[in-house]
């Protein structure tokens, strides 16, 4: 039984997007009647507000009555910041992940140079004939593919280099993980804030603070190490350009200009979002404010929660404790794994893999454990409604990595959902917890960002989605302006969640399944041995089931085996040899994710009665032709003188089977349904008979005339 303390907790949660995407609940608690017993604190917040008090989309008004789950958050999200129904969301979710395998696919082939999500359509960024044929091969399982030739775009002016660099515009970037190489290399990390693609090109980004220290220039004047930031024609804002270093290094304006498809940006720096009291989410033994992401198995197949990797202030955080408004609930678990920026937590200039690159890139995880047995982390990305009750939450079936043009939603504890399209995918880089101190420690992790996204303090490690597919983790955000500048441009920063799984051998996320359903034998049928037990696993209410799922069937008394679910959700397996009813479970299974077992039974089919063997009918004796009877011998002639009369020759008989047989025909009788007499049939008979009436007829006449004359 759940400790009242926690299912009290839980529903304020549920108020106010407690613990993000892992949508923690206790043990439901059922009232007598059925009903789900209310465990609403009487202080808690409407659905929809946020940790600051501020009605959030979907807020209901005054006096209304909230119960169940609330979809309206979410969905007016995606309404207002996307212009998309949830059904639309959700397919171009699915889009999304056809698209990042397909980005999979084409990452090494020579000539690719990005891929991106338009008008419902997936374009890919390249040329050259390899790059052509291997895209010519997608195109038969992804039919929305379609092809355009890179851009080559300037907008800083095209200034020369200086220090000797390459030829203006002479080379072009093929990655953002060659780019970020090689301008930490020849220009240093100071000031850098990002290396992203974005429409067709790469951008470099950076920003007023941190940024590189300017040497002497000639007359002993020395220079700022930025100019102000400037517009250009294009309407692009630019960094302004520094002097080349004491040490050889070049500026960020002469590293850009070897590039033909590369831009200098300049836009505030980031800043992790990580410690802002208010709201609902947990709080580290360290201070930091945070929310949960998703939820996830160790190796050993227990329960964990992935969040921001900087929550866990470079390993100093111990445990991690709900809380509400600022104050400690019960415990959510302990940190164990966590990593901001390269391997232990290193900086870009501390490579431990490979000491003489100093492009060291990362990401941005955390691991919380040992999570206590009231808690139930759930493979869903919260809507805001009740946890206590089932429901309609954002179910999570598989990642996908970012695409430029992705619908994407994020849902933290400070600002509820908020929604955007992926802008850029890339390198981003934030300060580590000692950059106060030492401007050196700057962490890099690979991600993506959104200019319309919104996000504030305390929403770090929220999750990412694109429909049913987890994208990443919340990282980061536009820092707020120094006193006197303007106020910077929105944006926010999430670390891609299949980084973040690099790094940790042997986890898994979560992924919601159904229960598999039987379709064949239908309910309350029967079975015969051999014969194929076929079912389906539903994917509703996501938009499909979990790739590389599986039925796990076990017949009682023998050993489980698992079927596997195709893309449809089909499966079946073969009932064994028995003389009793098929008794079976059967769950969906992924990995350590699995529905829940459903029983199933099927009475053997009744063995049917052995059919009657009647003996064969004997054939027909072959018929015999019968002999026609000889013409008949001459009568004498009869004496003139009168005498009784001599009786006529009886003629001679037919044999006895050829007599005549009259059959009445029918409507529906034909000659040919009349019985065949064989050779002594009617024909030979009826002539035999006319024949011996006709010689007594002449007889008769003959004998008769003679009597007439011998009287005269």
């Amino acid at each position: 039984m759940t400790p009242p303390s926690v299912r009290r907790y839980l529903s304020l949660g549920a108020v106010a997007g407690i613990l993000a995407s892992s949508a923690y609940v206790a043990a439901p608690a059922w009232a007598a009647d059925g009903q789900a017993a209310s465990t609403a604190s009487p202080d808690a917040p409407p659905v929809g507000t946020p940790a600051g008090g501020t009605p959030g989309a979907g807020t209901p008004a005054a006096g209304t009555q909230v119960s169940g789950l609330s979809e309206v958050p979410l969905d007016a999200a995606v309404q207002r910041d996307l212009g998309l129904t949830r059904e639309q969301f959700t397919a171009a979710g699915e889009l999304g992940a056809q698209a990042a395998a397909a980005a999979a696919q084409l990452r090494d082939v020579p000539g690719y140079a990005g891929i991106r999500l338009a008008d419902g359509h997936v374009v890919v960024t390249g040329s050259g004939p390899e790059f052509l044929a291997k895209v010519a091969a997608l195109a038969g399982t992804l039919p929305d593919l379609t092809v355009e030739a890179p851009q080559a775009r300037r907008t800083d002016g095209g200034a020369a280099p200086s220090g000797g660099g390459a030829a203006n515009g002479s080379q072009l970037a093929v990655s953002t993980e060659q780019l970020f190489q090689t301008y930490v290399r020849d220009v240093g990390p100071e000031g850098l804030q990002a290396v992203m693609a974005a429409d067709g090109k790469f951008v470099i980004r950076t920003g007023a603070l941190n940024a590189p220290e300017s040497a002497g220039q000639a007359g002993g004047v020395a220079a700022d190490a930025t100019t102000a930031a400037g517009t250009t024609a294009a309407g692009t804002t630019t960094a302004g350009t520094t002097a080349a270093g004491a040490s050889g290094k070049v500026s960020p304006a002469d590293f850009v200009a070897r590039y033909a498809n590369v831009e200098l940006d300049g836009g505030a720096p980031l800043k992790p979002e990580a410690e802002v009291p208010g709201g609902v989410g947990y709080i580290a033994d360290t201070g930091w404010i945070c929310s949960t992401g998703f939820s996830a198995f160790d190796p050993a197949g227990l329960p964990a929660v992935l969040s921001a990797g900087h929550c866990a202030s470079d390993g100093q955080a111990v445990t991690a404790t709900l809380e509400f408004q600022f104050v400690r609930k019960d415990p959510l678990g302990e940190f164990g794994f966590s990593q901001f920026g390269g391997p232990g937590n290193s900086r870009i200039i501390e490579n431990p893999a490979d000491p003489e690159n100093p492009g060291n890139v990362g990401t941005d995880i955390s691991v919380i454990h040992n999570i206590p047995e009231g808690l139930d982390p759930l493979p869903a990305a919260s809507t805001w409604g009740d946890p206590s009750q089932p429901g309609p939450d954002v179910k999570i079936i598989g990642t996908a990595d970012p695409v430029l043009g992705m619908p994407i939603c994020r849902s933290g504890r400070t600002s509820d959902w908020s929604c955007g399209t992926v802008d850029a995918v890339g390198i981003y880089v934030v300060p580590g917890p000692d950059f106060a101190a030492d401007p050196t420690d700057l962490r890099a992790f690979r991600g993506f960002l959104s200019y319309g996204v919104q996000s504030s303090g305390g929403d770090s490690g929220g999750p990412y989605v694109s429909g049913n597919y987890a994208v990443g983790t919340h990282a980061a955000g536009d820092a707020p302006p120094a006193p006197g500048e303007p106020v910077p441009a929105n944006f926010a920063v999430g670390a891609t969640i299949s980084e973040g799984l690099a790094v940790l051998p042997g986890y898994q996320l979560e992924l919601f399944l159904n229960k598999p359903a039987v379709s064949s034998p239908l309910p309350g049928g029967s079975y015969e041995p051999g014969q194929a037990i076929s079912g389906n696993v539903p994917a509703a209410p996501a938009s499909a089931v979990a790739a590389g799922s599986t039925v796990k069937v076990t017949v009682e008394g023998k050993d489980p085996v698992e079927v596997p679910v195709d893309a449809a959700g089909n499966w079946s397996f073969t009932a064994p040899e028995g003389n009793g009813p098929l008794r079976f479970t059967a769950e969906t299974v992924n990995g350590f994710s699995t529905s829940g077992a459903v029983e199933f039974e099927f009475a053997k089919a009744a063995a049917e009665p052995p059919a009657l063997e009647l003996p064969a009918p004997e054939p027909p004796a072959p018929e015999q032709p019968q002999p026609v009877p000889a013409d008949p011998a001459p009568v004498p002639a009869v004496p003139a003188d009168p005498a009784p009369p001599v009786p006529a020759p009886a003629a001679p008989q037919p044999p006895a089977d050829a007599g005549l047989v009259v059959v009445p025909l029918d409507a529906g009788t034909s000659p040919a349904d009349l019985a065949n007499t064989g050779a002594s049939g009617l024909v030979p008979a009826a002539l035999a008979a006319a024949a011996a009436l006709a010689v007594g007829i002449i007889l008769t006449i003959l004998v008769r005339r003679r009597g007439r004359r011998s009287a005269k």
